[in-house]
């Protein structure tokens, strides 16, 4: 048991992260104490788990563990009977939006296969529990989730007794979903403090000057001829760009297309002096939940957005939009309208009427081309 909580603490140093909209399968493996007066042994559980954090704060956790059960008087030490844990559990993040990694709450119900003789009543009975606890998950590297928990799980077993056992879980697993935070934006440069100036040197004393000669008399005045101001011409207006950017069935990378669009409407801005601001909404077609195609379009708004603020736009003049399924521009019911819904589009929004604009898209991807995900996926 103490080899089983000195690799548990190991684990929790290792660096996590965590998002919101993730789910995970995962293998456990860890050890169980009993804490009410019985005759048995501390032993190994092993199993498997699943799971979704629905929001930053909120998740649910389903478990299956089972573990054998010896007797202390048991001079063989040979198992007795099996035990088998279901534990539902509700997650309560403890640091919600944390991109590294972060703590937890669990609290729920579930039932407990008692499969012993010692039970005395028969030789298999099933009860039901409750069950608290904490842990710590994240994902050390991508797809891959790494979870520490403890909990206390309480039986009612038959003839109206109860005993309490301690469960220290070590789970390893794969992930997949989840909605990456916005990029940081960049810091301010410091404007640069002109130099001190030198102080001027006290002029030497002089003589006082002559007398001045007597005035000439005035002379006549020109005559002031009358001139009309021409009125300056119109600014120039400039050409902005927007783009409407196509993607893969289920995907939120950027194609050369998109990249060398984005750059266009970037180009373009870093030149325009005028007020202005820009919206990238992402959009998907209607195959898939909406969820999970809610949190799709969002990571392809972010993926533009990234590449606009790599390419020198403000980031405090980009706002990301994640709409979903909700505006289509083509039939969902067609392949090729499905292709050109799943798209972000970049609108120029600006304050003054210096500029025009014009809209440019892309191609649409092809579905067929695109590689099937592992995992049901946003369309």
């Amino acid at each position: 048991m103490k080899r089983t909580l000195q690799i548990l603490l190991a684990g929790s140093a290792l660096t996590l992260s965590a998002q919101q909209g993730t789910a995970w399968v995962a293998g456990e493996l860890g050890g169980t104490a009993w804490r009410s007066s019985t005759n048995l042994q501390d032993e190994i559980h092993y199993g498997l788990s699943a799971g979704h954090w629905y929001t930053d704060r909120w998740g649910l956790d389903l478990r299956l563990l089972r573990n054998d059960l010896k007797l202390d008087s048991n001079p063989t030490n040979v198992p007795t009977g099996k035990e088998t844990h279901l534990l539902i559990s509700g997650l309560f993040n403890l640091r919600p939006g944390a991109d590294n990694w972060y703590p937890y709450l669990a609290a729920g119900l579930g039932a407990t296969n008692l499969d012993a003789p010692y039970s005395l009543q028969s030789n298999s009975a099933t009860r039901f529990n409750y069950h608290a606890g904490t842990g710590m998950m994240g994902r050390p590297a991508e797809h891959v989730l790494l979870d520490v928990s403890v909990k206390a799980v309480r039986v009612d077993l038959p003839l109206s007794s109860h005993r309490t056992e301690v469960l220290a879980t070590l789970g390893l697993g794969y992930t997949w979903g989840g909605v990456p935070a916005a990029a940081p934006a960049p810091a301010p440069v410091p404007e640069a403090q002109p130099a001190p100036a030198a102080p001027e040197p006290k002029p030497a004393p002089v003589a006082p000057p002559p007398p001045p000669p007597p005035p000439p008399p005035p002379a006549p005045e020109p005559v002031k001829e009358v001139v009309v101001p021409v009125p300056p011409p119109p600014p120039a207006k400039i050409v902005l760009d927007e783009a409407v950017l196509h993607f893969a069935n289920g995907k939120a990378e950027l194609g050369a297309d998109a990249k060398a669009a984005i750059q266009k409407v970037a180009d373009g801005l870093k030149g325009y002096t005028g007020d202005y601001s820009l919206v990238v909404s992402g959009h998907t077609s209607s195959l898939g939940g909406k969820a999970l195609n809610k949190a799709l379009s969002k990571r392809r708004a972010d993926a533009v957005a990234k590449v606009l603020v790599d390419a020198g736009i403000p980031a405090s003049r980009v706002q990301t939009v994640g709409v979903g399924p909700d505006k289509p521009i083509a039939d969902n019911k067609t392949k090729e309208g499905q292709a050109r819904n799943r798209r972000v589009e970049i609108d120029v929004k600006v304050n003054d009427g210096k500029a025009e604009l014009r809209k440019h898209e892309t191609g649409t991807v092809d579905t067929a081309a695109a590689p099937a995900p592992k995992k049901p996926v946003g369309k």
